[in-house]
């Protein structure tokens, strides 16, 4: 029986002890007195809230604070939560005690105020003080007054200047961008950026750089901002447009070799479709053939009635290109090019229909310049006489009719 009764009690005993972890209550959190972290700026005052926070059944409380009475003094301690709150301060020893009670047999639970302090800077900028609490007296309400154990948060006081604005702001423009650069002001943590009056970053960097469409104008705002202070800035403003950009004339003669075509037909071919403009597109092509005479487009075609021989060789024409834009005010681009004018029949360009014409005549007959007007084959475009970018009996008739003729 003996033995019975032992082995009955052990797991009676663990029950209850099973029971009682299960109803055992757990330690309540921490009660912490607090004061804020603060800046002003100087000759400026603000209000901070002295807390006890997470704290049951409080009625009487005793706290004062210390601080360095050079840097910041306390003009003012109200909107307290206790049903009496008494503040002394003394800014010639840098301290205020706050004596308070609460007159309910419950007294005051959770996060307490017990009181706002109005904090008023005394020194100059870039100066600090602590705000060390030092707690004389917690108790409970009620009977016995039971003391409350808490422990202290204490925060700094500090002056700061004022954020300034940014400065030396610049600008560069591309045909489609806008970069913008300036000089942080002082005080300030960040910069806001806004163009055309809305927000686009808070920005750490001293640039913003963006896209936008040709010759668009955008207004830059910026000002810095301050945590500490939550203040901003004054503002620096910037409008840019972007300018218009400078189209670009490039002129090709699509026939390296052009011989007088007012007898025998033979039309110059003149391209000017490479030209472009970086920011938009070109509105007109104006040639200049050399001769005194003119002609409009991309891609043009001109008769030469005559050439230019200098008594031992062909002076070429100089044409010129001029490509403007379609923005008001215009603006244009001229580039001009060598073209080479031969009498008719002349195959190599050496003032004489001859033998030597034949010679290269024949040995290029049947050829053609495909897709790229003859390409490197120059022998090729001097034989084809009549620019048709074949060489074959056309051209063939040139040369035979014009047999024996020179160019002076």
């Amino acid at each position: 029986m003996k033995n019975r009764f032992i082995l009955f009690r052990i797991p009676v005993v663990a029950l209850i002890a099973l029971s009682l972890s299960l109803f055992t209550v757990p330690a309540s959190a921490e009660t912490i007195v607090s004061v804020d972290s603060v800046c002003v700026e100087p000759g400026d005052s603000v209000s901070v809230p002295i807390k006890i926070n997470n704290v049951t059944n409080l009625g009487v409380a005793d706290i004062t604070l210390v601080y360095d009475q050079s840097v910041v003094r306390i003009t003012d301690a109200d909107n307290s939560e206790f049903d009496f709150m008494h503040p002394v301060i003394n800014n010639s020893a840098g301290t205020v005690r706050m004596v308070a009670m609460d007159y309910s047999d419950a007294g005051l639970s959770g996060d307490v105020k017990l009181a706002d302090l109005v904090l008023e800077a005394a020194g100059s900028a870039d100066e600090t003080s602590n705000l060390d609490l030092i707690i004389n007296e917690l108790k409970e309400a009620g009977t016995p007054e039971t003391v409350i154990p808490a422990v202290t948060d204490n925060g700094t006081f500090g002056i700061i200047n004022p954020p300034e604005p940014p400065t030396s702001l610049s600008n560069t423009t591309g045909c489609h961008w806008i970069n913008w650069t300036w000089a942080v002001g002082s005080n300030s943590d960040f910069v806001e950026v806004k163009i055309n009056g809305a927000w686009v970053e808070n920005c750490t960097n001293q640039y913003y750089n963006c896209t936008y469409q040709p010759h668009a104008t955008q207004t830059i705002n910026l000002r810095g901002y301050n945590s500490s202070l939550n203040k901003y800035s004054p503002h620096l403003n910037q409008t840019t447009t972007i300018p218009d950009h400078v189209p670009v004339a490039i002129a090709r003669s699509v026939h390296r070799h052009n011989n007088v075509g007012s007898t025998y037909l033979c039309k110059s071919i003149f391209n000017a479709s490479a030209s472009y403009d970086p920011d938009d597109s070109i509105a007109n092509y104006q040639w200049n053939f050399g001769d005194k005479t003119s002609g409009t487009g991309a891609l043009v075609e001109h008769i030469y009635s005559s050439c230019n021989w200098n008594g031992t060789g062909y002076d070429p024409f100089i044409v010129g290109l001029t490509v403007t834009d379609d923005l008001d005010p215009l603006i244009n681009d001229t580039t001009i090019l060598s073209v080479n004018v031969y009498i008719a029949g002349d195959v190599n360009g050496d003032g004489r229909v001859n033998i030597a014409d034949g010679t290269i005549f024949g040995l290029q007959f049947g050829t053609n310049c495909g897709d790229y007007c003859w390409g490197e084959n120059d022998d090729g475009d001097q034989a084809d006489l009549n620019n048709d970018c074949r060489v074959n009996i056309g051209d063939a008739m040139i040369l035979g009719t014009n047999w024996g003729y020179t160019a002076w």
